[in-house]
Formats: structure tokens, sequence, C-alpha cells
């Protein structure tokens, strides 16, 4: 069997007020392209398709034309997985009409069996070719019915159990025939290629992805059964292999989604896929739209630089992050200004690195053009320190930051999209 596995679209992200639109649209159009150069079978999304909980309408129109064109190509089979950005509701909402075109929707585990998630897919001559086992993103109160022995903490061992259960239900509809199996999940998965044997999960920022809601950690590669010939993974924004496994990785997302993820190449993956043996995995770099660059040192440094941008403009849109060394006395915008006017590219945002450095007193004192290149995570860290009455980041600090900042970013998100409704 022949499949694209893709990830974290985040359709409607306006990261800084970018206008993404044409961006998107441009993706889907060569995501189209793709599919039908490699005679690809099935295209698996592995969730975090939207980039709120209740997108703008455009995203949604967007959504819907792309896998209205589909419909005439090669692939007959779509599987399609909620993240943890998505609203499983209004994923869920079409989804008899979606199964009608055997379109396989799983926007949250809901009120869904086992073997509601596990699906035989078809060639153009409706001979099944493999199974589906589609694992949206899944909240701790979806997975405690899966709670198993021998695993050192919750998030092993209800994985262990959700996708042993899974891996049971596909095997009983494989039915002994020499077809692969394809399971999906949206998760923060441990040991992945590139990164630190100890690495736990908690720097989010080095691994181009927004936090996951709720504290289930990482999860081990030994979650997935043996028998399961590839599992596509979504959450994490760049293109990786877990723990060396060749049959579980992420696609990655195909867009920029922050200036820490700008210097990445972005990927969909190409699968040729057989029982029993490993994929054969092509990484395919999506074209981009945008350029997206980080500027940072002094002003002085950073207005020459600009001046240099100036002189070689980009092929593509720029868009530029500004992150300055602070120097008391110095107004940034004035200085950089001449750098900036008529410019062939766009700032779209400023950083301090005093940012880092500031404590609950400074968000009273300073001014607010300071105050508003802090990111979400500082705010909140700041506005902790200010609640308990504390001058620096203790360890109780530290406590309630893990505990709450994702229900802080949640609330943030929201917020943002309500905004964006009444724009």
């Amino acid at each position: 069997m022949k499949f694209i596995h893709t990830a974290d679209w985040h359709l409607g992200n306006s990261m800084h007020d970018i206008d993404r639109k044409e961006e998107a649209k441009r993706f889907l159009d060569w995501l189209r392209e793709r599919i039908v150069d490699f005679g690809a079978e099935c295209l698996v999304v592995a969730g975090d398709i939207f980039d709120t909980a209740n997108p703008p309408v455009e995203a949604r129109r967007m959504y819907f034309r792309f896998l209205a064109s589909l419909l005439d190509t090669c692939c007959k089979n779509i599987v399609l997985v909620g993240g943890n950005h998505d609203s499983g509701a209004l994923l869920d909402a079409p989804r008899d009409l979606l199964e009608a075109l055997n379109i396989q929707m799983v926007g949250s585990m809901g009120d869904r069996s086992i073997e509601d998630l596990v699906k035989e897919l078809t060639d153009a001559s409706g001979n099944v070719v493999g199974i589906s086992a589609a694992v949206p993103f899944v909240r701790e109160n979806d997975l405690r019915p899966y709670l198993t022995d021998g695993a050192e903490n919750f998030a092993d061992c209800t994985y262990k159990g959700l996708y042993g259960a899974v891996y049971e239900a596909a095997e009983k509809l494989r039915a002994g025939r020499e077809i692969p199996i394809v399971a999906t999940g949206h998760l923060y998965a441990a040991k992945l290629e590139g990164r630190p044997e100890n690495d736990d999960g908690r720097d989010m920022k080095n691994h181009g992805v927004r936090d996951i809601v709720g504290n289930l950690g990482t999860v081990p590669v030994s979650v997935f059964p043996e028998g399961l010939d590839y599992v596509a993974l979504g959450h994490i924004h760049y293109t990786t292999m877990v723990a060396k496994n060749p049959k579980v990785r992420y696609s990655g997302s195909p867009f920029v989604l922050g200036f820490d993820e700008a210097k990445m190449p972005h990927y969909i993956l190409t699968v040729d896929l057989a029982q029993g043996q490993n994929p054969v995995v092509e990484k395919v770099e999506v074209p981009h739209y945008f350029e997206f660059l980080r500027v940072s040192g002094t002003v002085e440094s950073i207005k020459e630089q600009l001046n240099e941008l100036r002189n070689h403009p980009t092929e593509r849109p720029l868009k530029i992050e500004i992150e300055y060394e602070h120097t008391p006395g110095i107004q940034v915008h004035e200085v950089l200004a001449p750098a900036m006017e008529g410019a062939p590219f766009e700032v779209v945002n400023w950083r301090s690195n005093r940012a880092t450095e500031m404590s609950a007193s400074d968000l009273v004192e300073d001014s607010l053009d300071s105050v508003k290149v802090l990111s979400e995570e500082e705010v909140f860290k700041i506005l902790l320190q200010s609640k308990l009455g504390v001058s620096e980041v203790t360890d109780e600090v530290k406590k309630y930051y893990d505990e709450y900042l994702p229900l802080f970013k949640q609330v943030v998100e929201e917020v943002e999209s309500e905004s964006q409704e009444e724009k």
C-alpha cells in the first residue's frame, strides 16, 4: 500500500497576524499533485488539522474543498484524526457524510468503541490493501479505561492498553490477510531522533511544538505493538523517527509555525508499505510561500542586517522577527525605523533579551513597549511571581508554572480565536 503521511496543518493559523490563507491554499494544491504523482492510495493526516477549536470559516471551506478535490484521484482512502488544537466535536460533525465518501474521520474518542477506530482501506478496484487504526489525540479521561499492569506510570500503561486494544481489533479485521496495519496518534513520544536520550519533553520550544493540554508526559515507543506496520504521528513540527524505529514517525508540519522553526525544512512523507517489512519512506520537502527570518543581536548589528536585507531582497515575501539586546536609553523602534521604511520585508514581531531577566516588579515598573515583547510563557511566569509575592523564580513558581501553563495557554488561544472572529 502506498500512502502519504502528513500532520499539523494548523489551518487558520495567523502567526503574528500574518495572512496565511494563500500559503495554505498553495500547500493543499501542491499536496494534491504529490498524491497523484506518487500514486497514493491513502492520505493520513495525524491531527491538528486546524489551529484553534473554532477555526475561521475560510479555513473550514479550504479544508472541505481539498477533501472534495481528492475524490477523482487515485487516493480512495482518507484517514483524518483530531489533535490537541482541534475541536473533536467540530471535526466529527460531518462524520456520516465523510464516511459516505470513504473518508474516515476520528475527531475524538467520544463514545466510539475500539472497533469504530479500525477500517479497511481499498484500492480503486475495491481490493482491500490495508487496515487503518485511527487513534486521535486522547485526554486522561479517554485513557482511564485502558489502565494495564506492568508500566511505570499512568501515560505508559494507559497508552499501552489503548494501542493494544486497537491492534487486537485491527488484527481481527485483518483476519490473516497479508495486508499492513497503519495506526495514528497525536502525542509526544520519547527518544526522538536528534534529541538527547534523557529528553523528557519539557523543553517544548526546542521541539517546534506547543504544549499538549494535560500532564500525560512523553510516551515510550514500547506502547505501540510490534505487529503494527506503521504508526503515523502528529504533534511534533519537525520530521523525525521515534527511538530509531523506522515504523514510528512524525511527518512534521508543512508550515513554519514559529520563528524557532524558521530554519527547519518541512516535509510530507511518502510511504510504500507491505506487511511485516520496514516501510520505504521518502521525505518530500514542502515549498514555502513565505520566508521567515529571526534577526538578532545589538541594535546597531540589527540595523546593519536590515540594511543588507534591503539591498538583497528575497524571492519570497520575507517576514522578520527582531530579537534585540536591551540597552537602557535606546529607543529601538526609532533607531531601526529608517532601515524598515519602504523595505522589501515586514517586521512582524519584536523580542527583547531583557525579557528573560525580568522579575514580577518589572511588570509594573517597566514600560508598556517592553512588556509587549514578552512571550505568553514569560508573562504567565511573571504573573505567578506577583501572585506568590516573590521576586525570583522559586520551586513553588516552577511547580505552578508546569501545572497550570497548559490551561493558561488554552485560555489565551480561546481569547485570540474570539478576537479573530470579531474582526
